[in-house]
C-alpha cells in the first residue's frame, strides 16, 4: 500500500514544492530544492528610487550654490546697471546684498562641514573623484553636444559625476578660496582695484560653467531628473543606471545579483528516494521485550569473549532506487 513520506515534496520546476512523493517502503526522502534565478529575482523586487546624495552632501551643495548665485546676480546688476551710473537709486541695496551673500558663501559651507564632520571623508572622496579623469570623461565631453541633437549618439558610462559636473566641481574647488580672498581685499584701500579685476575675471570664467550646470539641471530633459537628487537625495533607479553606470554598479549592482545555490541542482533529485533497510528481526529489540530479559542480554554480552557485536541500523548499506 503506497504511503506519503513525511513533508518531503517534489520539485515543480519553479523552486516551490507541491507534488508529494510516494514509495512502497522507506523512512526518509532526500530531495533538495533550488530556486531558479528568475524566481529569486522576482522575490527581490528592485526599488524604484535609490539614494544618490546624503543629507550632508545636499546641504553643502546648497550652502555654496545659493550664496554664489546671489553674489553672481547682484554682481551682474552692479556691473551692468550701476557701473555706468553709480548715482542710480538702490545701489547700496545691491552692494550690501552682494557683500552679505559673499560672507554667507564663506560661513555656511564652514558651518555645514562642522555640523556634518563625520562625513568629511565623503566630501574629500567627492573632490578626489572630480579631479580624477579618465578617457571616458574626455569622450563624454566631446559627444555631449552631439547627443543633445542626435539621440542615437551614446555617451560613455560615467562614475558618480559626469565630465561636465567634474569641470564645474574642479573650477569651484580651485576658485572658491580666491573668491573669498579677493572679495575681502576689495574692501581694503590700495589693493581694491587689482582684487576687483581678479574677482571679476573669476566670475567671467565661471559663467559658461554656471549656465551649463543650470541648463543640465533644469532644462535638459535627459538630465534634469537628477535635480531631485539634490532636493530629496533620491533619484530614479533606471535613470541613475543609465547616466552613472559605473557609480550605480559599484554601489547598487548587488540588487541585480541572485544568490547561486551552494551546489549544482541534481535533475534526478526529485525522483530519487533514499531508503534505509529495516533492521533484522533477530537483532532488533522490540518494545514487547521485558526489562529483565534486556538486562540479562546486556550481562551476557558483557561477560562473553569475544563480545557480541550488534550492528546498528544506521550503519547498514543504503541502496538507491530510482
Amino acid at each position: 500500500m503506497p504511503f506519503t513520506i513525511g513533508p518531503s515534496l517534489a520539485l515543480d520546476g519553479i523552486g516551490t514544492s507541491k507534488t508529494p512523493i510516494t514509495a512502497n517502503r522507506g523512512i526518509s526522502v532526500s530531495a533538495p530544492t533550488h530556486a531558479t534565478n528568475a524566481t529569486a529575482h522576482a522575490r527581490n523586487q528592485l526599488p524604484a528610487e535609490i539614494l544618490r546624495f546624503r543629507a550632508s552632501e545636499r546641504q553643502l551643495h546648497w550652502a555654496v550654490a545659493v550664496p554664489f548665485m546671489t553674489c553672481y546676480a547682484t554682481a551682474l546688476v552692479l556691473v551692468a546697471v550701476y557701473n555706468p551710473d553709480p548715482t542710480r537709486p538702490f545701489r547700496a541695496v545691491f552692494s550690501w546684498a552682494h557683500r552679505l551673500s559673499g560672507l554667507c558663501m564663506f560661513l555656511l559651507p564652514l558651518w555645514t562641514a562642522i555640523r556634518h564632520r563625520r562625513d568629511l571623508g565623503l566630501h574629500c572622496r567627492n573632490v578626489r573623484t572630480a579631479w580624477n579623469w579618465r578617457l571616458e570623461d574626455l569622450r563624454w565631453l566631446f559627444l555631449m553636444g552631439l547627443s543633445t541633437i542626435d539621440k542615437r549618439v551614446e555617451l560613455p558610462d560615467q562614475g558618480k559625476f559626469n565630465a561636465g559636473e567634474k569641470l564645474n566641481f574642479m573650477f569651484l574647488t580651485a576658485s572658491y578660496p580666491l573668491y573669498i580672498i579677493t572679495g575681502f581685499l576689495i574692501w581694503l584701500p590700495g589693493v581694491a582695484f587689482a582684487s576687483w579685476i581678479l574677482h571679476l575675471s573669476l566670475a567671467a570664467m565661471a559663467t559658461p560653467l554656471i549656465l551649463g550646470h543650470v541648463f543640465m539641471a533644469t532644462i535638459n530633459p535627459d538630465t534634469r531628473v537628477g535635480l531631485a537628487g539634490m532636493i530629496s537625495g533620491h533619484v530614479d533607479r533606471h535613470w541613475a543606471q543609465h547616466h552613472y553606470r559605473h557609480w550605480y554598479n559599484e554601489h547598487f549592482g548587488y540588487l541585480h545579483q541572485v544568490a547561486e545555490p551552494e551546489s549544482e541542482p541534481d535533475p534526478e533529485a526529485a525522483t530519487r528516494i533514499r531508503t534505509h533497510e529495516e533492521p533484522a528481526p533477530d537483532l532488533a529489540v522490540t518494545a514487547s521485550e521485558s526489562p529483565a530479559k534486556t538486562n540479562r542480554d546486556k550481562d551476557l554480552h558483557a561477560h562473553t569473549w569475544p563480545p557480541v557485536m550488534r550492528p546498528s541500523p544506521g550503519s547498514q548499506a543504503v541502496p538507491e532506487t530510482t
